[in-house]
């Protein structure tokens, strides 16, 4: 039985997979998880796009977090938390 074609979907999710700094099994598990998920989205899902698409937006946050990668949010975070008034002093 032949591989399918790799779709776009997939080959994005493989790009960010591989620029994350992932190892281990259960890394691993969910890597392959996200790209049947991507593919699955790729060959059309049909009504369950929608349930798809959510699933493999959490499965590569887990992956994300077990790389230590995060979305800024904390940068974002700090650099707009208020510093004082540097003119008091």
């Amino acid at each position: 039985m032949a591989e399918p074609e790799v779709g776009p979907v997939e080959t994005a999710v493989r790009g960010d997979v591989d620029a994350m700094d992932v190892s281990g099994s259960v890394a691993r598990s969910l890597a392959a998880a996200a790209f049947n998920l991507a593919r699955k989205l790729d060959q059309d899902a049909g009504m369950a796009t929608a349930a798809v698409a959510r699933e493999l937006r959490e499965t590569l946050k887990a992956l994300a977090e077990a790389a230590g990668d995060d979305d800024g949010s904390d940068l974002v975070a700090e650099l707009s938390a208020s510093v004082g008034d540097a003119s008091a002093s």
